[in-house]
């Protein structure tokens, strides 16, 4: 057998030049280079120097979407906010100058368990430094069916009705119905367009405009799904159509979010509603409406302050462009007795959007 073991000679040359790889050295940077992903802006620089120029990605395949380039110009510090990262290696498979990497990765904030992804990758080395050149990333929350997809044939029309669904879930009732109009105006038999407007209607106490947007949406079911049909109809001034509706409507999209928070918001049974929403928050830990409702849950129903805190610190973290994140943070604060960062949430959301005179009144009636 010693014929086979020519050491940086003939056929194995290969195994022993200047970007070749050992198993340890690639299992090594998988871990080291994921779990320090962590602080913010200090890890955007080693997180971009770890990835080839030449990387394709490939996150959450489950939505129908497709690999990219790796864009460095688009590494948003604001991205790595966790505490703490772990990652469980499964197998490194060595082929010559490269290794393909499979693995799990779990986020930590505050000590709680926010994201599970499965990964796999290829691990390559260029002039001396290890770098990944494909990665393939499937997230545990994004591997749920079961939402209110719109029914339009638009182009364009998914991606412009999850941002209403964005907008109607953060309260930001002014930028959910201007969406929702234009929507409605660029399909004209779309029934779900029509959701921004009656949230925006019905937050308002607007039972004019309520009414004449529902019977709107209801004259165009024909071309809508079950889960936006009972969605549409729980926009009622009866809380007992509002919660009957809902329940239908989890029967046909039971992991939508909009819809669980929606029915926690009328559900009197606090308890209760803590679970529907639960369920929500365990796929998608990081969205933002779903951490808003159950810091509310905790902090003014089940009176447990610590997960409350949990949930408005993920909301922030998660979602620092949203200008309710800080505004529902400063409410927290208040419950707390710390006017001082109540005033400063307040101030920020005020700041971010002077639209929130809300948040400002509540800034300014503080001592």
């Amino acid at each position: 057998m010693k014929q086979l073991l020519y050491l940086c000679s003939g056929v194995l040359l290969w195994s022993c030049g200047p970007n070749s790889l050992t198993e340890s050295e690639v299992s090594e940077f998988a871990i080291t280079y994921i779990e320090s992903q962590v602080g913010g802006e200090d890890a955007v620089e080693d997180y971009i120097a770890g990835i080839s120029e030449t990387a394709m990605i490939w996150n959450n395949p489950v939505w129908k979407n497709k690999p990219k380039t790796f864009d460095a110009s688009n590494v948003d510090g604001r991205v790595f906010y966790e505490d703490s990262i772990k990652v469980t290696l499964h197998d490194v498979y060595m082929m010559h100058d490269h290794a393909n990497v499979m693995g799990t990765i779990q986020w930590y904030v505050m000590g709680t368990n926010t994201y599970y992804r499965n990964f796999s990758g290829i691990v390559t080395k260029h002039n001396g430094q290890l770098q990944w050149e494909r990665f393939v990333g499937a997230d545990h929350s994004q591997l749920a069916d079961g939402f209110v997809w719109p029914s339009t044939e638009i182009s364009g029309g998914d991606q412009a009705f999850r941002a209403m669904r964005q907008a109607m879930m953060n309260l930001d009732h002014d930028r959910a119905l201007a969406m929702s109009d234009s929507l409605v105006e660029a399909d004209p038999n779309w029934a779900s367009a029509h959701l921004g407007q009656l949230q925006y209607y019905w937050f308002k106490k607007d039972v004019d405009g309520l009414a004449a947007a529902k019977a709107a949406a209801l004259s165009k079911l024909d071309h809508a799904s079950r889960a936006e049909e009972h969605l549409i109809r729980s926009y009622d001034p009866d809380r007992e159509i509002r919660i009957q509706e809902l329940r239908s409507a989890m029967m046909f999209a039971p992991n939508d979010p909009m819809i669980r928070i929606w029915y926690a918001f009328n559900e009197t049974d606090k308890e209760l509603a803590r679970d529907v929403v639960q369920l929500a928050w365990n796929r998608l830990p990081q969205n933002g409406a779903v951490n808003n409702m159950m810091g509310y849950l905790y902090m003014d129903h089940l009176k447990d302050m610590d997960k409350a805190q949990l949930h408005f610190e993920l909301f922030v973290r998660a979602n620092p462009d949203v200008t309710n994140a800080y505004d529902s943070y400063g409410d927290f604060y208040v419950a707390q007795g710390n006017n001082v960062k109540a005033k400063e949430m307040y101030l920020k959301a005020y700041e971010m959007d002077n639209s929130w005179t809300a948040s400002k009144e509540k800034a300014e009636a503080l001592k």
